[in-house]
């Protein structure tokens, strides 16, 4: 943790990627939080109603490589403010229209700064840090988040128990916040954010399949998580605002305790190892959650998820190595894209089935996650940016 906490003050290029990544889980945490609890209680959304939501919000992912035409208008790094900032008016106002129709603006307006953000701050990341200890940098950033992710749990667990907070109350104060911090970067001094020159055409390589259909496998699987692990922890196991705040803080905890080993495990065993250690890890925990019948066996198998979580940052090492050093800016954008192609239509068709048999879902998610580990066993040890690449 002293890591990072040195970091964070030296107004530094790692010193903003820290600032992003904490604003980011601040505004996240609070939309999480009471999200479920919110659409069910205060909205009266349904499982096929939260489906279309999460379909929606996953929309301006699917367009992501659509902020190639704003990098054409400013840097990366104005790009990241601007949508860090948008990003916290959505959660902001998210309480303040309490319909179906006012959710699924809010969040279509939070998504598209969520999505555009997350674009460039994956390039701005894979061109800051160093290739030797990328795996342990991209640790101490999520060490960074995730202790900010628990105290903004314990601090929405208090508001709630001693002054009654209201889900709009939450959802206003955490966007609020991360709002001032995008506002608190337009502070720092304008880094140079490439060392080489980027390409600013959409790029696409065959040399890239790997990768590319590991990123839309994990972004499918990753959605069923996002969308209905929550969902079955408030509709079958009946989790309160509260209990849902103390599961995340204590997933926050376990993941801020291993995120930086993790980082150093795989930085010591390789991608390939630590990808293929994750699938089979999701695969028994997206089967558990299908038989799943008391409640305290279900948030564990919440926790082990959300740990798990960290070793996609053997997906993001392996970008690295992969990528031409000129082409970080696009491959990001487009791979963010290709990441949400399932993630549109997947917690639609999901939901539907969810009415009929929530077992269902969880079963996609296991057999996403078998798949995922098939792609892995092609990975090469000799990563492909040493080798000569023609463009397609």
């Amino acid at each position: 943790m002293n890591a990072w906490r040195h970091h964070l003050f030296s107004r530094s290029p790692i010193s903003m990627l820290i600032i992003i990544g904490i604003a980011s889980v601040i505004a996240n945490t609070g939309w999480r939080v009471v999200m479920n609890n919110f659409a069910v209680d205060t909205v009266g959304m349904t499982g096929a109603n939260i489906g279309v939501l999460q379909s929606i919000r996953e929309i301006p992912g699917l367009l992501s490589f659509t902020v190639m035409f704003l990098l054409m208008l400013m840097s990366e790094q104005r790009v990241a403010i601007l949508s860090l900032c948008l990003l916290g008016i959505g959660v902001a106002t998210t309480g303040y229209l309490p319909s179906i129709y006012g959710f699924y603006f809010t969040t279509v307006l939070m998504s598209i700064g969520f999505h555009y953000l997350e674009a460039v701050n994956r390039s701005l990341s894979t061109q800051v840090l160093e290739t030797e200890s990328f795996g342990q940098s991209m640790g101490m950033i999520r060490e960074a988040s995730s202790f900010i992710g628990l105290a903004t749990f314990i601090a929405i667990i208090l508001a709630i128990q001693f002054f009654d907070a209201s889900a709009k109350t939450i959802f206003f104060f955490c966007g609020l916040t991360c709002a001032a911090l995008a506002v608190y970067l337009l502070s720092f001094a304008h880094f140079k954010e490439h060392k080489v020159e980027q390409k600013n055409n959409i790029i696409l390589r065959k040399e890239y399949s790997v990768y590319y259909l590991l990123t839309f496998l994990g972004g499918a699987r990753r959605q069923i998580f996002v969308a209905f692990a929550g969902l079955l922890m408030v509709q079958k196991f009946h989790y309160s605002i509260t209990m849902m705040a103390v599961l995340f803080m204590i997933s926050s905890l376990a993941t801020t305790l291993t995120v930086a080993s993790i980082g150093r495990f795989i930085d010591r065993i390789g991608e390939k190892r630590a990808l293929m250690i994750e699938y089979v890890a999701l695969a028994v925990v997206f089967t558990s959650y299908a038989f799943v019948e008391n409640h305290y066996l279900a948030g564990g198998l919440y926790i082990l998820d959300s740990i798990l979580f960290s070793f996609t940052i053997a997906l993001a090492t392996y970008f690295k190595k992969t990528i031409r050093s000129d082409e970080i800016a696009s491959s990001s954008s487009v791979s963010f894209t290709i990441n949400h192609i399932a993630a549109v239509f997947l917690p639609f068709l999901l939901g539907l089935l969810w009415v009929s048999n929530y077992q269902i879902v969880f079963f996609c998610g296991a057999i996403i996650s078998c798949m995922s580990l098939m792609v892995a066993f092609t990975i090469k040890s000799e990563p492909l940016n040493s080798q000569t690449i023609k463009q397609v």
